[in-house]
């Protein structure tokens, strides 16, 4: 993780995770996160199987000039590029590994690098994960202002944490494997607009 704020989050969530289960959304304090609150958003599989956005940061929805909440997350990638995002959304849901995700956030003509974050979460009536805690953020500085909106982002690289640690400069494991060497692997469709 290039950025200190991603690594914050996730030894946030690290630590609510001490059980080993994913934590509850209800044990996810926003005072705790207050400085990030506009990079965050939490996204929910329906029963149909789409991940849609519950809630969505006033700098992601500033950053595509849009509100996220209610819409499929497939939305945000290049209409070419949805497929492997959303794969691996549904492998954080279903097998509660978080992943890291190196993007591109682009106007068509302008491309800048940012990193997605993917926790799983689970809401109170459920034992299993069926949520995501997500953030995104630059990976060195921010999108330039005078080239918003932003239109779409394209998956750049990505890897499944291993690392149970907390705490910064603790290295992460990333597991690389593509989801045909994955036993769940989930197959995914763009959800319907």
């Amino acid at each position: 993780m290039r950025n200190q704020a991603s690594r914050a989050i996730f030894d946030y969530w690290v630590n609510l995770k001490q059980d080993g289960a994913a934590p509850l959304k209800t044990e996810i304090d926003p005072a705790a996160l207050r400085h990030l609150l506009p990079h965050l958003f939490m996204a929910a599989m329906d029963p149909a199987g789409t991940v849609a956005f519950r809630l969505a940061g006033t700098r992601i929805c500033d950053l595509f000039d849009r509100e996220f909440r209610g819409k499929a997350f497939a939305d945000l990638w290049l209409q070419t590029d949805y497929r492997q995002p959303v794969e691996i959304a549904h492998n954080v849901i279903h097998s509660q590994q978080p992943a890291l995700l190196d993007v591109l956030a682009s106007n068509g003509h302008i491309r800048h690098a940012y990193e997605m974050l993917l926790l799983p979460i689970r809401s109170v009536e459920t034992a299993a994960s069926d949520r995501i805690f997500g953030a995104l953020l630059p990976r060195l500085s921010p999108y330039p202002v005078a080239a918003t909106p932003v239109a779409f982002l394209t998956l750049e690289n990505w890897t499944f944490l291993t690392g149970s640690g907390s705490h910064f400069g603790v290295p992460v494991t990333g597991d690389h494997r593509s989801f045909s060497d994955r036993p769940d692997r989930l197959p995914a469709g763009r959800p319907p607009s």
